[in-house]
Formats: structure tokens, C-alpha cells, sequence
């Protein structure tokens, strides 16, 4: 689905340069080297959402989106990969979007993307932003008014000419209107993901234009580092002697594969946007401020002010440049940020509690939580394969998994009352079950637990029977449909669900999709209180468009005595990947391993379910 950033990009590319035309490769190499990257992702993605309006099916259009996500955050240029023979090393690009690539790189043109383009405007996609249109009825709107525009369609909902498009009734028409209001309201913050993929492409660009590794000293600094739900950017420090190896650093930043434009530069400055819109930052600074500036451009502004308090206190000053006494100018300290905050009296703190909500207390007195880390993690509580809605094998998935240590993964596939993901019906679930068996057989020490992502009903039942569920090893429940009930009338349908005692975890509680959906009415406290007195764990989903329950909530949660899971949420091995933003999130939340259900061994996982199950 189209999103804002991208949104955001396309009107930013009416500020490009004219797209280059190939004709010899290697002639016109050099003119084409900072815009192909970008351009053939926007191709890509453009492709996707036609697609997706046209009707086609998922595996078609999301085909082409994965290729853009992959082109647009690539390390290398696609002309370098292609002189190598290296297109199909990026993820998702096989022979035949490989073959696109390559005619782009020839003739500047993809024809394919010329070809969508005929049946259905590029922009109309931007109207699958509002909650609930849908592909169908934005391509109703397009073929019946020429609409193809959010403007053209607040308008025309307004001034009452989507009554003439069929589908389009007097309570669709007011739930479109109240979805344009929260689209205009809708932050235009990033995904924690796609600032975590820029930093690592930048990071492997400086490496390779530097002698060793260490000498390229960069560290993420900002909401980044702070791990926030969302981010307005990335913001990079790196330290450098002398002018020369700052011009470097500057200039490799400028000149990144998937650049889309220079915003602003410096001496010691450099600021880009990139495709999908990310803008960068980076700042060069002495490695001798390292820590104070690390403390100072990580934040959050409420931390840093209480830390000036705090020197103040003391006759000092804290700055980007140091720590220093404020009457005779001596330095104190400013090349060890740990250092920095023992000299203020207090115990180093975690980047992901730096929001001035106890935490400088908490330091200052000796009782920060010693954190939960992603290397406690056990194992993966929600997970999906192909038998639903994932993409890939069971035995791939778990394959992956095993090889990040872990010694379990619960298999959490969809029930039938999802049938738009293939969902399973008791009879699918039993072949399933054998299949786990044969696997586990196979794979032991390693261990499949048989499980499910329960739908929860309108009314707050099950998908499947209480029979059935008490044959699984592990049972989570999720809201997939309805999201437009009542307050009172979604609360009560939660409450429900997570009062069977068959229900181990309720999974992303509150139903949002960061920029595309805002999360369902419903009262979470109440949610949250009856989870934690019965025993019902609470997921951290770390898909980083859900980050569900966020660390606000964790830690509410938390001092209520509830228990939680990290969960992937992966539909590919991939997305395994996603388990380090829901410790994140956790970490946020103050939460620690003990708080955490998988990362408990097998069998105390075993028991502790087992126990949920006989209160």
C-alpha cells in the first residue's frame, strides 16, 4: 500500500534532474550513477500499487514492492551489480525483474511500468492511503468520475457526487470523509526499519571508502537511537581529524546509490533525502567530543535539559563539547559517554529510556531495570508460513530460526474466519499438525510448537473450538475484522476473548498499521488489567509498522504485573529479523527478561502455559 513517505517522495521528484536516457552502458555510467537506484525502486513501487488497483493477486504486487524495498535500500549501484552479474544477489529480484533492471539501465525506460500505466494513473494509488477504501472501490471512482486524486475525492465526497458511484452509500461516503481527516492529521514520521536499513547501507559505504573499519567511527544518534515508535529522520555522527577525511565522509553520504536529492551542506554538515523519502543527517565532530556529543544529539531534549541540571548543580556545563567547570573552563570529561553521566552521579542510561520519564532518578539512585536484550530471547511466538498468508516453508522458517538460537518457534498461522489469507479450517490445521510432528522429529533438539493466531469474532468467541484448542501447544488471539465497532462493543469482544483461559496471549491489542491505520477504539486499560489478572500475556509485536503493544503501554502494563511475548509477526525469513524492534519496544517499556515469556527456556514455557491453561 502506498504511503505518505511515498507520497512525499513523488512530489520531491518534480526537484530531480531529468531521468537520464542509456545508450551505451559504460558511456553514461557516471551520469546515471546517482539516480538509477532510486528511479528503477520508484519504478518498481509504482508498478505494485497498479496492481494492486487493478486487482491482481497479492503475490503479484508484492512481488514488485519487496524489489523496490531491496533497489532502494541496495549499498551498491545497480550499474556496478549489473557489470558483475550480481542483479539477482538483491532480495526478491529474480530473472524477470533482473531483466527489467537491465532494460532500465540500457534505455532508461521499463516498459512494464509504461504498460500499467496505460489502464490506471500512477497517483490513483495514492487513494489506497484512506482506511477501508480498498483497491475495488478506488478503481470505481477512478473508472466512474475520473477521480484519481485525495483532493478530487474529498471533493467529490463533499459536494455529493460519490453518491452516483455504486458501493458508495451515505454511512461509506462518512467513514471516507473521517478517513481523509485522519490522513491529513496522519504524522509524517518513518518506520524505525527503514532509518535502521539507510544507517546500515551508510555504514557499509564508509567502510568500504575507509582503511579499516575502526576508522570509520559512526554511530546513530536522535529518536533513532532512542528507538522511538516512528522517526522524523536519521541522524548520524561521525568522528573525524581533519578536514580532509570530514570532505570524505561528507561526500560519500552525497553521493549514496538511492540518493534522490542534497538538501544542505556543510563544512562538517551533510543533509539528503533518500528514496522512500528518509532524510539523513550527518554530522562530523572531533573523536576527542565523542561521548558529549553522543549524550547531546541523542536526546531526547528533556533527558539533556534534566543532564544540565543536573551539571549546573555541580558549578558545571554540559555541551556538544564537553563536560566543563564553569568558572575556570578546566574539561572534565567528554570523550566517554558512560563516563560523562558518572561524573553527573548517575549510572549510564539505556538510549531507549532517555525521554525524562524517571529514568534520570532511577539512575541517579542505582535502580535502573537491567534491560531485557535480544540475546535473551528463546524463541518466536508468532510466526507464518505459506500454508497462510506467509511466504514461505515451515521447515524454512524454522530452518531460520534455529540459526538465530533459538530452541523453539510457534508456528501461528491463520483459522478460516480469515479467509482472505487462505485461514485454516480445523481439518488444514490437522494436516499441519502432522507436518509439525515429521519436522520435529527431524529437526530435535529444535522444537515447532503447533499453534494458532486465533481470530477473535465480532462477538468476542473463538475461530475454532475449545476442544480443538486445548490440542495445541499454544494459543494467540488477534482482532483481524471489525475495527469500526464501538468502544464499549470492542472492549467487551476483547475482554471476552482473553478471558478463555485456552487464550495464551493477545496479540497487537491495539490494531494499528503506523501511517495506514489508525488503531481501534477499545479501552485499553481495562484490556490491559484483565490481561495481567488472569494470567493472559500481552504481545510487543515487532513488525515495525505495528511496534503493538508500544513501550508507553508496555510499561503500564508491566506495573500491573502483566506478562508479555516478542513476537516477529514474520510472514518470511526475513522478517525473523523484526524481533530486535519489539525488544526495543520493550526495552522502552522498562521491561526485563523476567518479564518476558520466550525467553524462558522450553520447558518453563511449557509449564507456564500449562498453567495459564489450568487457572
Amino acid at each position: 500500500m502506498l504511503t505518505l513517505a511515498m507520497a512525499e517522495r513523488r512530489r520531491a521528484s518534480s526537484r530531480r534532474p531529468a531521468e537520464p536516457r542509456y545508450g551505451d552502458l559504460e558511456a553514461d555510467e557516471g551520469r546515471a550513477a546517482s539516480t538509477a537506484n532510486a528511479e528503477v525502486a520508484r519504478l518498481f513501487a509504482e508498478i505494485g500499487d497498479i496492481l494492486e488497483i487493478k486487482g491482481e493477486p497479492p503475490y503479484r504486487y508484492n512481488a514488485y514492492r519487496t524489489a523496490a524495498r531491496s533497489v532502494g535500500n541496495a549499498s551498491e549501484r545497480l550499474e556496478v551489480l549489473f557489470e558483475q552479474g550480481r542483479l539477482r544477489e538483491l532480495y526478491g529480484v529474480g530473472s524477470a525483474l533482473e531483466g527489467r533492471i537491465v532494460e532500465y539501465l540500457k534505455t532508461g525506460r521499463m516498459q512494464s511500468h509504461e504498460d500499467v500505466r496505460r489502464d490506471f494513473p500512477v497517483a490513483l494509488a495514492s487513494l489506497l492511503q484512506i482506511p477501508g477504501l480498498g483497491p475495488g472501490r478506488a478503481r470505481a471512482v477512478y473508472q466512474e468520475l475520473g477521480i484519481s486524486t485525495l483532493p478530487d475525492l474529498e471533493d467529490a465526497a463533499r459536494s455529493g457526487r460519490l453518491r452516483d458511484v455504486p458501493g458508495f452509500g451515505p454511512k461509506a461516503i462518512d467513514t471516507l470523509v473521517h478517513g481523509l481527516e485522519q490522513l491529513k492529521q496522519r504524522s509524517a514520521r518513518g518506520l524505525i526499519s527503514d532509518a535502521w536499513a539507510a544507517f546500515a547501507q551508510i555504514r557499509a559505504a564508509l567502510r568500504d571508502d575507509a582503511e579499516d573499519a575502526d576508522a570509520a567511527r559512526l554511530a546513530v544518534v536522535g529518536s533513532v537511537r532512542r528507538m522511538q515508535d516512528t522517526v522524523g529522520g536519521l541522524d548520524l555522527l561521525a568522528g573525524r581529524d581533519t578536514a580532509e577525511e570530514a570532505e570524505q565522509v561528507l561526500e560519500t553520504i552525497a553521493t549514496l546509490p538511492n540518493l534522490v536529492q542534497v538538501l544542505d551542506r556543510s563544512a562538517d554538515e551533510v543533509s539528503v533525502q533518500l528514496y522512500g523519502g528518509l532524510e539523513v543527517r550527518l554530522m562530523v565532530v572531533p573523536p576527542e567530543t565523542w561521548g558529549s556529543a553522543l549524550i547531546w544529539y541523542t536526546g531526547s531534549r528533556g533527558h539533556v535539559a534534566r543532564l544540565e541540571e543536573r551539571a549546573l548543580e555541580r558549578g558545571w556545563r554540559l555541551s556538544p563539547l564537553g563536560l566543563e567547570d564553569d568558572a575556570t573552563g578546566q574539561l572534565l570529561e567528554r570523550q566517554r559517554e558512560a563516563a560523562i553521566y558518572e561524573r553527573l552521579g548517575m549510572a549510564w542510561v539505556p538510549p531507549e529510556l532517555r525521554e525524562d520519564e524517571g529514568e534520570i532518578e532511577a539512575a541517579a539512585s542505582g535502580s535502573l531495570p537491567k534491560l531485557v536484550e535480544l540475546g535473551d530471547i528463546r524463541g518466536d511466538l508468532h510466526t507464518h508460513t505459506n500454508w497462510t498468508d506467509g511466504t514461505q516453508p515451515l521447515e524454512d522458517m524454522a530452518r531460520a530460526a534455529q540459526s538465530k538460537g533459538y530452541a523453539y518457534m510457534a508456528l501461528t498461522d491463520h483459522t478460516q474466519n480469515l479467509a482472505m489469507t487462505r485461514g485454516l479450517t480445523p481439518e488444514r490445521l490437522e494436516e499441519q499438525r502432522a507436518l509439525v510432528n515429521r519436522l520435529n522429529k527431524k529437526m530435535a533438539p529444535f522444537v515447532v510448537l503447533l499453534g494458532t493466531e486465533m481470530d477473535i469474532l465480532m462477538d468476542g468467541q473463538l475461530d475454532f473450538s475449545d476442544d480443538l484448542l486445548r490440542s495445541l501447544d499454544y494459543v494467540s488471539a488477534s482482532v483481524h475484522t471489525g475495527f469500526r465497532q464501538g468502544r464499549e462493543v470492542m472492549t467487551q469482544r476483547m475482554l471476552r476473548a482473553i478471558s478463555n483461559p485456552l487464550v495464551n496471549t493477545l496479540n497487537h491489542p491495539h490494531g494499528r498499521i503506523i501511517r495506514r491505520r489508525e488503531g481501534y477504539e477499545v479501552d485499553m486499560q481495562a484490556v490491559v488489567e484483565r490481561a495481567a489478572a488472569l494470567g493472559c500475556a500481552l504481545e510487543l509485536n515487532a513488525t515495525p509498522d505495528r511496534l503493538d503493544l508500544n513501550g508507553t503501554w508496555a510499561r503500564r502494563a508491566q506495573q500491573l504485573a502483566a506478562r508479555f511475548t516478542i513476537s516477529s509477526d514474520a510472514h518470511s525469513v526475513q522478517e525473523l529479523d523484526f524481533m530486535q524492534f519489539g525488544v526495543a519496544s520493550a526495552r522502552r517499556g522498562w521491561l526485563t527478561a523476567a518479564d518476558v515469556l520466550n525467553t524462558l527456556p522450553l520447558e518453563e514455557l511449557k509449564a507456564q502455559l500449562a498453567a495459564r491453561r489450568r487457572a
